[in-house]
């Protein structure tokens, strides 16, 4: 969805504001939506929000928190759920040594994998999935992915303040 459709749809309907950032905050943290997901279209929808100030520097932060905090639980139930029979499937049985060094390496650091993995695009829906399969307990998930959505939170604010007034 190219960016001058949300663009205008938020100019024609300015109250949706707030659940967008939420919705691409959750899309690009969940382990379905957010392998085609561009975290870039969060980041310009809340750089567009907080220029034109339709929402307010820490409701965007609050809210795009709350998404994507919501998308990693979902992603780590996910795993829990279905990483079972995922890992029963013919493919991955071809890679069971490659398999148990990631299940090694999630076991021992998991919490850090977490914070870490909130901070690279590329595999953050996947390190809650991945964190689920293992044997990782929900509520150290849970406390991790706190901190870790928080200080994200906190880097996207720092990145919009500091990128935004380019685009105005």
């Amino acid at each position: 969805m190219p960016f001058d459709k949300i663009q205008l749809f938020l100019e024609t309907n300015p109250e949706y504001a707030w659940f967008l950032v939420f919705l691409f905050g959750f899309m690009e943290s969940m382990i379905i939506t957010g392998s085609f997901m561009p975290s870039a279209i969060l980041f310009s929808l809340c750089i567009y929000l907080y220029n034109t100030e339709l929402l307010t520097l820490p409701w965007i932060c609050t809210i795009a928190f709350a998404g994507s905090h919501l998308g990693d639980i979902s992603g780590f139930l996910v795993g829990k759920i279905f990483g079972p029979s995922f890992m029963a499937s013919n493919f991955l049985q071809k890679r069971q040594k490659g398999i148990q060094r990631t299940q090694k390496f999630l076991n021992r650091f998991g919490p850090y994998t977490v914070v870490i993995g909130r901070f690279i695009p590329a595999i953050r829906p996947l390190v809650p999935f991945l964190l689920g399969i293992t044997d990782l307990e929900l509520k150290r998930f849970y406390i991790a992915d706190i901190i870790a959505c928080f200080a994200w939170a906190c880097a996207l604010a720092l990145l919009v303040i500091s990128v935004g007034p380019i685009f105005t």
